[in-house]
């Protein structure tokens, strides 16, 4: 294992936090050090276990003090961050301790309750049973119809369709590379999709990249020609498209049911995320760079890098200026970004990941959540973490029973 650097500084600093004594700047040291390291691997060995539980609930003595002076607000600023880091030599306890310090909680209280729920509790519920994160799994339908397991698929050639190869390549990625200018043009049209609990990368044959998220998909042609470039995606994506003024970039967005005018990007050179899942309240595209047109129905509009568009049910475009672009794109970076979310949102982006459903019993909680948490980590993990809000879940046959 690793070893974490760790020095009484550090110690110093995260006490200091702790009776709420820190500096602005010496929150900036700490948190420099601390956001240094790699949170990929978010469970801890199993001989630490034990350590951790008892810490748990000197965790939430404290988090209920904090309450009662009315202190939640730092560690719940934007950009905490939860993280469960890899132990060396360092003193474990000292370790969890600077996390929670450093505003390591993903949980945020109901704004309007009197008393929090964990009040007088000194243990956490068991830990539900464990459902395994998602990873690479697609599916390509051909033109001629036929299909290929990508996760089972060897790298290498997978087929050709007129002048164009599919290939996967060593990195798991689907690519299309296409023919010399002097061969035939033959367009196909080809479907990747990603099952709940998958996710897949693609180059399209001009060299524009797309990351799928779970539940999603996308139809494009196998060589681009005329005088655009056309696909059309379900679910959630990020783009960044391979510039060519002559030639724009078009994203047809597909909620289902029969949408009339659905929602078209136009993009001459750009990146950009896309999530138009048909189960959230509106369609978000964000932009990072460049300059994307929308157009809906008769309604268009110019989008300016660090812009998102909200198309609600109503089909109205509502701009937001200075999104959160991380949170945009924080799951095709590999982790769950939450920025003051309620239960239902958190738990939406849970069960796609997780291949999992949920279901709510009785009042759902009204619980809001900030921070962030790797993708690869377990679910058991996941709910670990939202378990300290009070909320208790149990786990039947990757069934998640919510209980306020």
């Amino acid at each position: 294992m690793t070893d974490l650097p760790y020095s009484d500084k550090m110690q110093e600093l995260a006490e200091k936090w702790l009776d709420n004594s820190i500096t602005d700047q010496e929150k900036k040291e700490f948190l420099d050090w601390y956001h240094q390291f790699n949170d990929a691997e978010l469970l801890l060995a199993p001989e630490y276990r034990p350590v951790i539980r008892r810490l748990e609930e000197e965790m939430l003595i404290n988090i209920q003090k904090k309450i009662a002076a009315d202190d939640l607000s730092p560690p719940l600023q934007k950009g905490a961050v939860l993280r469960r880091m890899k132990w060396g030599r360092v003193s474990v306890a000292a370790a969890l301790i600077l996390a929670i310090a450093a505003g390591a909680l993903i949980l945020a209280f109901p704004k309007n309750a009197a008393q929090p729920r964990i009040a007088g509790r000194r243990s956490l519920p068991a830990a539900p049973a464990d459902v395994l994160p998602g990873s690479d799994k697609a599916l390509l339908t051909l033109g001629d119809g036929s299909t290929i397991v990508l996760d089972s698929a060897n790298t290498g050639s997978l087929a050709r369709q007129g002048n164009t190869q599919v290939l996967k390549l060593a990195d798991g990625q689907l690519k299309y590379k296409s023919g010399s200018g002097d061969d035939p043009v033959a367009v196909a049209y080809n479907t990747l999709a990603t099952p709940r609990g998958g996710q897949y990368r693609l180059v399209l044959p001009d060299g524009s990249q797309v990351w799928l998220n779970a539940a999603s998909r996308i139809r494009y042609p196998t060589a681009f020609t005329g005088h655009d470039r056309r696909v059309t995606v379900s679910g959630e994506a990020y783009f960044e498209i391979a510039a060519n003024a002559s030639m724009p970039f078009r994203v047809l967005v597909d909620r289902g049911a029969g949408e009339k005018d659905p929602m078209e990007i136009e993009v001459l050179g750009t990146q950009f995320n896309m999530n138009a899942y048909a189960d959230e309240a509106a369609t978000r595209t964000t932009l990072l760079e460049g300059s994307v047109k929308l157009i809906k129905g008769a309604s268009s509009g110019i989008m300016k890098p660090g812009q998102q568009a909200q198309l609600g049910e109503d089909g109205a475009i509502r701009w937001v200026p200075g999104a959160d672009l991380e949170k945009a794109v924080a799951w095709k970076n590999g982790v769950f970004e939450f920025g003051d979310e309620d239960l239902q949102t958190v738990m939406r982006q849970i069960a796609r990941w997780y291949d999992v459903e949920v279901v709510y019993e009785g009042k759902i909680p009204e619980d809001r959540f900030t921070g962030r948490v790797s993708r690869k980590t377990s679910l058991s993990g996941v709910l670990k973490i939202l378990q300290l809000s009070g909320i208790r879940f149990t786990i039947e046959n990757k069934k998640i029973m919510v209980k306020s």
